[in-house]
Order: structure tokens, then C-alpha cells, then sequence
């Protein structure tokens, strides 16, 4: 009797032994979560982001101004159709084959320029300045007129305007450089001109301002 007795004592304090050690409030070991710790939402970089740095950064050194002063207007890929990205020079030797890349058209004070990059942004092109041509082509017309007069050697008075339109040309030359000129190959605005004399026409072509005029040829 008193020996169960002793068995009963000593297997209730070591149940008593084994309670105790137990941590309060949870399994043992287990970890509260913390408390209003939200994970943060994955970022998707812009892929454009870098094309367009780059773009700036490469105008901002033609331009010498500050970065500040662009603005963007558009972004998105293109592919252009040598290594020189379509604006090679005359005196460059481009590789023949598709580039993909991308064509950034940036804003300084109301001007637009295009940039073209390459696909990792290393290489970057300024295409042209594309200044608003000017809504009133008076001077145009005048140094066209002009321009056509001294070719024939007749009177502007007998020179009429058939037709006007504003057009973008592919080079500084206006798409009419001969073979030993050297033409800036940058997409220039300006006004393609039909004009008549005597029943003839001729086809003028002058930049935005009228500063640079070229005649393609006297259309039958």
C-alpha cells in the first residue's frame, strides 16, 4: 500500500515537472507571425526607361542644354534598316541588315527632335530637328518663285502657283542631291511647289523657310 502510494507521488510530480516546462500560449517553438508586415509588390522595370536616358543624355550633349528642358513625346520600338540605324552618312559604312531598336521623339521649347537607339541603348542617332513649319509659307513661295525666275530667265510676274503642300524630305539636299554632293541624311520639313509658266509646270522644293530651294524637274 504505501509503496503504490510513493509510485502515485512521484508519477504526478513529474507530470507536474513536465507541465511547467511547456511554453505558454502555443506549440513549442512556434513563431508568431509579425504583425502589419505587408510584402512589398514586385516592380516591372519599364523597358523603355533606358532607351530614353540615353536618348536625352545624347541630346542634352548636341543641344547643350539642361535635361530639364526635354520633354518626352513618344517612345517604342522600331526596327531601322542598316547598323547605322537610317542615318548613316555618305562617308559611313553601315551594315546591311535589320536593327532592332527603338525611336524616341523628344520636346525642347516647342521643337521636336527624333532620336533613334539601338537595342541596348549604347548607340543613339539624332534624326532631325523637326521645327513646326511655319503656317504662313509666304517666304517660301517668294524665294520658290525667285528661285524659278533666275532658272528660266523670265519675270516672277509670269509665274503662277499651281499647287503647294507641306512636305518632309528625305535629306538636307531635299531628295535632289546629285552624286558628289554630301546631304545630310535627317528628315527635313519643308514645301513641295508646283508652279506654271507658260502652260509648263515645274516642281520646286524648298525648305521650311524657304532658305534652301531646288527644282526636281519640268513636269510634261
Amino acid at each position: 500500500m504505501m509503496r503504490n502510494l510513493k509510485l502515485l507521488i512521484t508519477t504526478f510530480m513529474l507530470v507536474a515537472l513536465l507541465a511547467a516546462c511547456q511554453p505558454a500560449g502555443g506549440q513549442p517553438g512556434a513563431l508568431e507571425p509579425p504583425v502589419g508586415v505587408t510584402p512589398e509588390a514586385s516592380v516591372t522595370p519599364d523597358p523603355a526607361a533606358a532607351f530614353i536616358a540615353a536618348a536625352r543624355a545624347h541630346l542634352v550633349g548636341e543641344l547643350g542644354i539642361d535635361d530639364s528642358a526635354i520633354a518626352l513625346v513618344s517612345a517604342a520600338p522600331a526596327e531601322f534598316s542598316d547598323s547605322c540605324l537610317g542615318l548613316g552618312g555618305p562617308a559611313e559604312s553601315c551594315l546591311q541588315a535589320v536593327t532592332p531598336g527603338w525611336l524616341v521623339m523628344l520636346d525642347v521649347d516647342g521643337q521636336t527632335y527624333e532620336l533613334h537607339t539601338d537595342e541596348t541603348g549604347e548607340q543613339v542617332r539624332l534624326a532631325s530637328d523637326i521645327s513646326s513649319i511655319p503656317v504662313d509659307p509666304e517666304a517660301a513661295t517668294a524665294a520658290a518663285m525667285a528661285y524659278l525666275a533666275g532658272q528660266l530667265a523670265v519675270d516672277e510676274s509670269v509665274i503662277k502657283v499651281v499647287a503647294l503642300e507641306a512636305a518632309e524630305f528625305s535629306d538636307s539636299c531635299l531628295g535632289l542631291g546629285g552624286p558628289a554632293e554630301s546631304c545630310l541624311q535627317a528628315i527635313t520639313p519643308g514645301w513641295l511647289f508646283t508652279l506654271g509658266v507658260a502652260g509648263q509646270e515645274y516642281e520646286v522644293r524648298s525648305d521650311g523657310t524657304g532658305q534652301v530651294v531646288r527644282m526636281a524637274e519640268a513636269a510634261e
